[in-house]
């Protein structure tokens, strides 16, 4: 099978070369890689043109605006977004997966996602092997993780940009019951630690209960998460 990359990038200098190498040094030989720019103003473009790196660059709505103009312009059988300040885990992650959903028949697969800080440290694992009434809990996806067969953005859509912070999650719940979903344990991706600020938290459970609701789940169950979540954030804010 094909594997399309899609690195969604602004202002990305500082990172685009490393991750632009994890793709490149990975043993699994059937791989095209594509870069969406938002437009950078540093000299990111100047860093994937000296890569040898197809890409885009233009002005877009967001983050998922870039996710479906990579998954538009494509070719691979299955994608996975590669972010640009993220890396593979080893030079073997890509095969690992594939072999996974060969063998399974697997449509959408996902593992984990360890976080590292400014030091190179390991901070946290991320990811687990969800159901669906899991999911519309909580976004427990390590989305930077997931491989998906085109054929399930074809059919069922791809990111809703209507959402700014949880169209990863919109998008799993819709396809969840209609395709084939498997876990793979094994660490994929290694993504660098970034803070999430109260504006950004209260706007990602709101969106994450709109996008539980639209899906089917219930609006009370959907609301009592949210007010869980928010207070639970307040209190560990406020220890902090």
């Amino acid at each position: 099978m094909k594997v399309s990359v899609v690195t969604p990038v602004y202002n990305g200098a500082a990172t685009i070369a490393e991750c632009i190498e994890s793709v490149q040094s990975q043993e699994y030989q059937n791989i095209e890689h594509i870069v969406i720019d938002g437009g950078s103003t540093d000299n990111t473009i100047e860093i994937v043109k000296s890569y040898g790196v197809l890409y885009i660059s233009e002005k877009d709505t967001g983050v998922y605006d870039a996710f479906n103009k990579g998954v538009i312009n494509t070719h691979g059988d299955v994608v996975h977004i590669l972010n640009a300040d993220d890396l593979y885990s080893g030079k073997d992650s890509v095969s690992k997966v594939i072999r996974h959903m060969e063998a399974n028949d697997l449509d959408l697969c996902h593992g984990y996602v360890d976080q590292f800080n400014d030091y190179n440290s390991k901070v946290k694992r991320i990811g687990k092997d969800v159901t669906k009434n899991e999911l519309f809990r909580k976004m427990r996806v390590a989305h930077p993780s997931t491989f998906v067969k085109r054929k399930v953005y074809q059919q069922y859509g791809a990111f809703s940009v209507g959402f700014k912070v949880a169209a990863d999650q919109e998008f799993l719940l819709r396809v969840w019951d209609e395709v084939k979903v498997g876990f793979i344990p094994e660490g994929i991706v290694n993504m660098r630690e970034g803070g999430i600020s109260t504006s950004q938290f209260v706007s990602s459970y709101r969106e994450s209960m709109a996008a539980s609701i639209i899906n089917g789940y219930s609006p009370f169950k959907a609301y009592c998460v949210y007010n869980y979540e928010m207070m639970k954030n307040i209190v560990l804010a406020f220890r902090k």
